[in-house]
């Protein structure tokens, strides 16, 4: 009983390290990467602090290229996995330094395996304005200027926008959309305004 009780409090004071909440500053105008010391597949939950928006990628260890990524606006709280091998970067594009706050997880590789049910594509902004989105149950992600986010979502899955106070579906995730698909939400968001006559 002894060795059982002495086991449960050394794997608590293991983990506590891991799911404790950290603070990271990005200075105004630069990109910083958040390291902690599990490299194996993690799942990090982010906080702004503050009014500030920042850019959220996740890019491979190796080369830097884009896995995926989203804005977090102010006061924003999102979760990201990192798989082992990527590392999860924010780049704050403002004239004020931001703090995040982070929590790292540990999470299983087999829990990332996507079914075949599921649809990996990209969504686009090329406008010069943020445009922030809503996808139940996944993420809220708020597109920044110029930006691509990365996602994967089943199919049938809603993704809504914001007009008047209400959610509104921008589109459905169905057949029509493939794998490594580019969706330009800034093209697509204009004409979804003018079917449901929102000016």
């Amino acid at each position: 009983m002894k060795k059982y009780v002495f086991f449960l409090i050394f794997t608590a004071f293991a983990i506590a390290p891991i799911l404790s909440q950290n603070t990271i500053s990005v200075p105004a105008g630069q990109t910083v990467d958040i390291s902690y010391p599990n490299d194996k597949t993690s799942t990090v939950m982010l906080q702004t602090v503050g009014l500030q928006e920042v850019t959220v990628s996740v890019v491979t260890k190796d080369t830097g290229d884009f896995v995926r990524g989203f804005g977090l606006g102010k006061l924003g709280k999102e979760e990201v996995w990192v798989e082992e091998g990527n590392k999860l970067t924010l780049k704050n594009t403002g004239t004020k330094d931001i703090k995040v706050k982070y929590t790292v997880s540990p999470r299983q590789n087999e829990n990332l395996d996507l079914p075949e049910k599921y649809i990996q594509f990209t969504l686009r902004n090329s406008s010069m304005q943020s445009i922030p989105l809503i996808i139940p149950t996944v993420m809220n992600p708020n597109l920044s200027p110029n930006s691509n986010s990365g996602v994967s979502l089943k199919m049938g899955q809603e993704i809504f926008f914001k007009a008047n106070g209400k959610r509104q579906i921008l589109l459905v995730v169905d057949q029509t959309i493939q794998n490594g698909d580019v969706i330009d939400v800034s093209k697509i968001l204009p004409r979804r305004k003018k079917e449901l006559g929102i000016k």
